[in-house]
């Protein structure tokens, strides 16, 4: 999470990473008591060492107990639905079925993609593993467009552990009254609904808040398009 935010703040963090907000990003915050925006600042701002991090995090941490890293430990170690495990250990090259972890296949995932960074100056195709975290960027931009309080995606992609039932990603803007859906815009693909993006404020909607709704859906439906080629 630090090495994530300072690579951002110095614009070198590849597309795909998100830096500080949702997935085990939000979740570390939120487990151990430590502002997410405030911990997003002081990186960006002030480029600490990792260890200068650790201190700032010691500091101002609320729930450091040993159950609550314990309890964070085990909910980060959750395995992968087997699909998109399977497509990311053969990006990976690997050929064990069993490994599932979440935290170790998104270890392997980072530093293949690093290692294709620096020897070949070019980065793969994107994968079904950076699903979230680009889809989070996009909602992030919508809500800096909008000034909505909250923005999700829900897919229709069982197979991939996707589920339209819950957010498959989403942004929010920390501090601020949820409201109600001001809008919904559909990705239709062959004639059925893959996927929808919700925002919801307490404000009014504007024409231009429409565009920027627009400009999401054309981004999350690129990029749905792009993993869905991901090869499993």
């Amino acid at each position: 999470m630090w090495l994530k935010v300072l690579l951002h703040a110095k614009g070198r963090l590849p597309p795909g990473y998100r830096h500080g907000t949702g997935g085990f990003d939000e979740a570390t915050a939120i487990a151990i008591g430590f502002d997410r925006d405030a911990f997003i600042e002081f990186v960006s701002s002030r480029h600490p060492t990792y260890l200068e991090t650790e201190a700032w995090v010691r500091k101002n941490a609320k729930n450091l107990s040993e159950e609550s890293i314990r309890k964070h430990n085990e909910h980060v170690h959750r395995n992968k639905p087997p699909l998109m495990a399977k497509a990311q250990r053969a990006f990976v090259g690997l050929d064990d079925e069993s490994i599932l972890d979440a935290t170790l296949l998104n270890d392997l995932d980072d530093w293949h993609t690093l290692h294709a960074q620096v020897t070949t100056g070019a980065l793969p195709p994107l994968q079904i593993s950076s699903f979230n975290g680009e889809m989070t960027e996009v909602l992030k931009v919508l809500l800096d467009s909008t000034n909505a309080s909250r923005a999700a995606i829900h897919v229709n992609a069982p197979s991939f552990g996707l589920e339209p039932s819950k957010p498959a990603a989403e942004a929010k803007r920390f501090g601020a009254a949820e409201g109600e859906e001001l809008a919904q815009s559909e990705i239709v693909r062959g004639g059925s609904k893959i996927a929808w993006i919700s925002v919801y404020s307490t404000r009014e909607w504007s024409d231009a808040d429409s565009q920027a709704l627009d400009r999401a859906v054309t981004r999350a439906g690129e990029i749905i398009d792009e993993v869905r080629l991901t090869h499993v």
